[in-house]
């Protein structure tokens, strides 16, 4: 019988840790979109420089999670997710509305389908 509460205590633990990172990516990402609309007001107010100060910090605050995002999650969509950073950026300074709401929709698309990757469904699961 002991022999059974090793690994039933392991898939335990490796449950536990699937939970809590699928909350932790849900969170964060819901976290950075709301940071990215309230940079996409600014720009609609077309207060370019404010909205780049606002998505510096959202880049920020971003990368500050990669290193555990990094190994939780594939590779390429978080690759995806910095190179739309990187041009709405551009796109920012040249402070073209068009194509950075359109940068920022994408990115927006991006970090929800990260959420919906680390989520408990039954499609995951499967």
């Amino acid at each position: 019988m002991k022999a059974f509460y090793i690994p039933a205590g392991l898939l335990a633990v490796i449950l536990g840790f699937s939970l809590w990172t699928g909350q932790y990516v849900e969170q964060r990402t819901a976290h950075w979109t709301a940071l990215l609309e309230e940079i996409e007001d600014l720009a609609r107010q077309e207060d370019w420089e404010q909205a780049e100060k606002q998505l510096e910090t959202a880049y920020a605050d971003w990368d500050s999670s990669q290193t555990l995002f990094h190994t939780i999650m594939d590779h390429d969509e978080l690759d995806e997710a910095e190179s739309l950073f990187a041009g709405a950026f551009a796109v920012c300074r040249e402070e073209d509305g068009a194509d950075f709401h359109m940068l920022l929709a994408q990115l927006m698309g991006q970090l929800r389908l990260l959420s919906e990757t680390q989520s408990l469904s039954v499609k995951n699961v499967l």
